[in-house]
């Protein structure tokens, strides 16, 4: 480490230095050289472009009015033409807009009194300003020196050569005639001026600013003539437009500059200014800051901030401003309410308080699984397996979920069952079935001590127990369980729903104690029964029919579509998720409507979880109403109790309402279902005894000698009270009868190989659950088998991790453990400083640090983004850290460092490929900044406190479920609300949509998915099990798409390196790159001699000492060893050893 003050003089630290050029007044012009003349004309001019090019990267061009104001400017950028006439902006392709306006690479915004405009496409940056009267102004990267053209000049940086046409020097007013376009016939009026002194100009212009360097005297001359050429020749006030020139000149110096002129009229209660900054302070970001140069205009008094949210541009007091939430306006004081959350608006912030909430797991879809800390996956297994064990299910209960072949075909995969497991019971429940003891046939309602089993609905099922386990299954038209668990299993339970411990990063936490990579793995390890594994499925199912993808497209487009049933849930709800949800069910099953509708079932659902429940939804779709038999009538919210003539003999058993609405068939109000499935009147209900026997109603039997009558229901008897009905739910009710398929053989072993102990079984602690007979080998009495098939000893099961199996005393390193192998599972010991990566890559992809991912196209200052496509996409381009003083800015493929705060260091390390800052802020967090000087940037943070953290990489508290807390404290429900929440410019557009590169060139699609799948190749198969790859695959596929206007490869190739990097960083380097794929040209930096010449061709003589070579990482075959942040990158050292940088020599990997 070294000291900041050391640091800032490295040679890493350069200028950001532009060339601008001006015009205002009566045709006043200041060159890119600072080069001062006049000149006046009528016609279309050429201010500035680049001559040497036929497609220039800019052309701007004016017209001046006869009243001597800019009647027009054309901005080209590239396919990109902006017009400006009579103060109206309009875009071509676009027509005319409103500002602020953000889209493809500009980004138009007021400015001060002025508009600004700032263009950054691929390797063009480029600011254009003006006002509404006389000027206007460009600043160009100085990239474009000596090859400049138009009105300002040829920026070589020589003042006294501007004007060079044909190899001779003209003087200025002969060079402007040259610059007109367009119609060469048109006969525009220009005159040159004579110049008249006077000194008022100068005390003018050291009333402006006695202390700026600027030159005043070319401003002096200008200032003459505006004062020569005026409707009132002499007045003060002829010469405001150089004045302001000067003005803007001295402030873009950032030289001082005093309130020189006569107070202007500003809108509300905002003051005119001289000098003020436009990183404006407004009550979305009251500490926003930039360092762009002041400017005059109507700033807010000081102590107070502009209240962007109200919309009525007035300044407020920080503590008057309102907050906002899902587009609505809400005042100070404000409190709204949600699912385990109150929130008060105060100083335009939420200040939320949770509350505990019950935890929650959902199987849908067939294959879908989300778990109680909301991380979501999928898989395809044909087994049972451990969805929740815990010590706070009773007797030792486990549940269970059956997943087998499903369909016409039995080609794919779906849950068909849910069992609850204990020393007391065994109930399996099925679409059609319910059993208890695996033989014994039930009906409903079912009732076994604390567990209650009955039909909530026609299409729902509910378990209600004693113990805090709830299930909803919903039974079609798609088998799903909804699982609930009270907060005292918080941080207790294990299983395919995860650990509820409100950490989403170790929801893969396996049956051996260790956390996987991708689910497959993870699932496998909680099977109850000798299955085969579960699989990973790479290919799209929509890809294999176009007519199969049309259709799921189009009937699961009404869930994201405007103007739907469903479009009332997109302020709390993201849709998108669920869409692809939704197309993916689809596509995979051959029973494509009930797929359908039971992916917008599940919006419908958790819509309704927050209170909105979208009513007649199954109306607006096809195929997705149910019918209701009988005179039973269906409702989006409905219960049984109260409904059955059974609730009103017993409301234990029947009269447990779910907390989240469910829809289906009941009777209406005021009438019950009785034995018949008929909705009758409640005088018309019978009354139920233990034998299964009716009592009509208004009739009588004898129990126990008492005289009981059948009236509305209820057994009413004469005598000593006792429970009249005398009933026993365990044998349940003869509601309805169905049919059980299981059988049981006669030999001992009914079900053969299918319950072959197993290593993977033994550490489940759970006994086996089989689901039919399966032939095979058996481990003999005390053995159990391993990974690779042998019959071994308990004390001599291996553990697992990645698909690999460890022996007994194996040790392993995590990112934040280190593991022992012990008796088939692992005891881990936890680091004692753990680091979590947020990446930002490509054209617009994030993962946060607690790994929610999501993809937005902006070009405001979240991040500074440029345009690499006609797309709209947006690719990375420059990274500005502020430390307080401190202000580090990535850019260009080098850094720049201004101010200092001396409660941080930094160290920066420069390789070929990447550029690497490690940051260490005192008492607080220590960062990694990793940044390849193009797309992408990976942030590391090791946590010494607990600091709240916040922005687009999430505010890292392990829970990725609300990683979308925007500016104002409050969860947004989807990624666009929470991005624009975050723009640095509250001035800049809002991002409104998420572009689709391969829907918009679909002609590049089957490429880009053929140079991308090299992620699913054998080429990274090392690290399949590691790192979940289809995320990375179709982020490849949508950035190869996006990059239609060169570059393209470059996209693609990062976009893979970012997955290679998630391998290297799981412990798996590859060595993917090669010639003629995504090659690194590193011999480039070994020395060479030259030899002699033949012709044009050189003759080198390679020097021993050719070190420099391409690897994928440090020290690959010592990757546990490297203690430091390991990349690919040109290295001059050997495999075993890396580049010491402190040192500046290589080093042994092993030490």
């Amino acid at each position: 480490w070294q000291p900041l003050r050391q640091l800032i003089m490295g040679s890493g630290m350069g200028t950001l230095n532009k060339g601008s050029c001006s015009t205002w007044g009566s045709g006043h012009f200041s060159t890119f050289d600072n080069y001062l003349y006049d000149f006046f004309g009528t016609c279309n001019y050429i201010f500035a472009t680049v001559c040497d090019d036929v497609t220039p990267d800019f052309n701007i061009q004016f017209r001046r009015g006869l009243g001597k104001k800019i009647a027009r400017i054309i901005i080209e950028l590239g396919p990109i033409v902006v017009m400006v006439e009579n103060s109206v902006i309009s875009v071509q392709d676009v027509g005319i807009i409103t500002l602020p306006y953000t889209k493809n690479g500009i980004q138009i915004t007021p400015f001060g009194k002025n508009i600004r405009l700032v263009g950054k496409l691929q390797e063009l940056e480029l600011v254009v300003i003006w006002n509404k009267e006389d000027y206007l102004m460009v600043s160009v990267e100085r990239k474009y020196m000596t090859r400049t053209c138009g009105m300002c000049g040829n920026f070589d940086g020589h003042e006294l050569n501007e004007f060079v046409s044909e190899g001779k020097l003209l003087d200025p007013h002969k060079y402007a005639v040259l610059q007109k376009i367009d119609d060469p016939t048109e006969i525009c009026p220009s005159t040159e001026i004579s110049i008249s002194s006077t000194r008022i100009c100068s005390q003018l212009l050291n009333l402006v600013s006695p202390t700026c360097n600027v030159s005043k005297k070319g401003f002096v001359i200008r200032c003459q003539l505006d004062m020569q050429d005026c409707m009132e020749p002499g007045q003060r006030k002829c010469s405001c437009a150089t004045l302001s020139e000067y003005s803007r000149q001295c402030a873009m110096d950032h030289q001082q500059v005093s309130d020189w002129r006569t107070i202007g009229i500003c809108p509300g209660n905002q003051l005119y200014k001289e000098c003020g900054s436009p990183c404006i302070k407004t009550c979305s970001n009251p500490e926003h800051s930039c360092s762009s140069y002041c400017t005059y205009g109507c700033f807010c008094p000081e102590g107070t901030v502009l209240d962007d949210i109200s919309k009525i541009r007035t300044c407020v007091p920080i503590n008057e401003c309102p907050c906002t939430l899902n587009g609505e306006r809400y005042a100070p004081g404000d409190v709204m309410k949600a699912t385990c959350r109150t929130c008060t608006c105060t100083i335009g912030q939420w200040r939320c308080t949770d509350f505990p909430c019950p935890g929650r797991c959902s199987l849908e879809g067939g294959s879908f699984v989300t778990t109680f800390d909301s991380r979501s996956y999928r898989f395809h297994g044909v087994c049972t397996y451990i969805l929740v064990k815990s010590p706070n299910l009773p007797h030792n209960g486990t549940l269970m979920a059956v997943y087998d072949k499903s369909g016409y075909s039995h080609s794919e995969t779906s849950l068909t069952a849910v069992i609850y497991l204990s020393k007391r019971d065994k109930i399996v429940i099925s679409p059609n079935e319910l059993l208890s003891d695996e033989i014994e046939l039930k009906w409903l309602p079912y009732k076994s001590g604390d567990i209650t089993i009955f039909r909530q609905s026609s299409t729902h099922i509910q378990m209600y127990t004693t113990f805090g386990l709830e299930l909803v299954i919903q039974t079609r038209p798609v088998f799903q369980v909804h699982v609930k668990v009270g907060l005292h299993f918080r941080g207790n339970t294990q299983g395919l729903c995860g650990n509820y411990n409100g950490d989403t990063t170790d929801d893969f936490m396996t049956s051996m104690n260790i956390a996987e990579g991708t689910a497959p793995l993870f699932v496998d390890s909680w099977r109850s029964g000798n299955c085969h594994p579960a699989i990973e499925r790479d290919t799209d199912p929509c890809s294999m029919s176009q007519l199969n993808k049309m259709c799921a497209e189009t009937h699961c487009s009404i869930l994201t579509k405007k103007g739907t049933v469903f479009e009332k849930c997109h302020s709390v709800l993201n849709p998108a998720p669920f869409y692809k949800r939704c197309v993916y069910q689809a596509c995979n099953y051959e029973e494509t409507f009930p797929y359908i509708c039971s992916a917008l079932g599940s919006y419908a659902r958790v819509c309704s979880s927050m209170g909105l429940i979208l009513l007649d939804w199954r109306d607006a779709v096809d195929n997705c109403t149910i019918s209701c038999t009988g005179n039973q009538t269906f409702s989006y919210n409905t219960q049984a109790c109260d409904r059955t003539c059974l609730s009103l003999s017993n409301r234990g058993l029947e009269c447990h309402p779910t907390d989240i609405p469910i829809d289906g068939c009941n009777c209406p109000k005021g009438t019950y279902l009785n034995h018949r499935n008929e909705c009758v009147r409640k005088s018309q209900c019978p009354c139920y005894l233990e034998d299964r026997r009716l009592i009509q109603p208004d009739h009588s039997t004898t129990i126990g000698g008492i005289t009981c009558y059948c009236i509305n229901g209820k057994l009413g008897c004469t005598g000593k009270p006792q429970n009249p009905a005398g009933m026993d739910f365990t044998k349940s009710l003869p509601l309805r009868v169905f049919f059980s398929p299981w059988q049981k053989n006669t030999d001992g072993n009914k079900y053969g190989a299918a319950c072959a102990p197993t290593c993977q079984m033994l550490v489940t602690g759970i006994e086996c659950v089989p689901t039919r007979c399966e032939s095979g080998c058996v481990c003999t009495n005390g053995l159990y088998e391993n990974l690779d098939g042998m019959c071994v000893p308990p004390d001599e099961c291996p553990c697992e991790y990645g698909g690999v199996s460890f022996v007994k005393g194996e040790e392993i390193h995590t990112n934040c453990k280190t593991c022992t192998c012990e008796r088939g599972k692992w005891k881990c010991i936890q680091k004692s400083r753990c680091s979590s990566t947020c990446t930002l890559y490509g054209e617009g992809h994030v993962t946060t640090f607690d790994g929610q991912r999501f993809v937005f196209d902006g070009s405001s200052t979240y991040m500074t983004n440029v345009i690499c496509g006609n797309s709209g996409v947006t690719c990375s381009r420059a990274i500005k850290i502020y430390l307080e003083g401190l202000t580090i800015i990535l850019a260009d493929k080098t850094y720049t460092v201004t101010g200092e705060n001396p409660l941080t260091q930094f160290y920066v390390k420069e390789n070929p490929l990447h550029l690497t800052i490690e940051i260490m802020i005192h008492g607080s967090n220590n960062m990694t900044f990793i940044w390849n000087k193009h797309m992408n940037v990976f942030i590391k943070i090791f946590r010494d406190s607990q600091d709240q953290l916040c922005g687009l990489c999430g505010n890292y508290n392990g829970n990725m479920r609300d990683d979308f807390e925007t500016r104002s404290k409050y969860v947004a429900s989807n990624e666009l609300e929470f991005v624009n929440s975050w723009k640095e410019n509250p001035l800049c557009g809002d991002v409104f949509a998420v572009v689709e590169p391969c829907s918009t060139n679909p002609y590049r699609k089957a490429l880009a998915e053929k140079k991308c799948s090299v992620i699913n190749s054998q080429v990274f198969a090392a690290c399949h099990s590691k790192v979940y790859r289809m995320q990375y695959y179709h982020a490849c596929v949508r950035d190869s798409c996006g990059c239609d206007s060169g570059g393209d490869c470059e996209c693609m190739c990062d976009a893979i390196a970012v997955y290679a990097k998630a391998c290297l960083d799981a412990g798996v380097c590859i060595d993917w790159r090669s010639p003629d794929f995504c090659p690194v040209y590193c011999d480039y930096y070994n020395s060479h001699k030259q030899i002699g010449m033949q012709g044009t061709y050189s003759h080198w003589m390679e020097e021993l000492n050719c070190t420099w070579h391409y690897r994928p990482c440090n020290c690959p075959y010592q990757l546990q060893s490297y203690k430091y942040v390991n990349i690919e990158d040109c290295y001059n050292c050997s495999h075993d050893e890396y580049f010491d940088h402190s040192a500046r020599q290589c080093k042994p990997c092993r030490e």
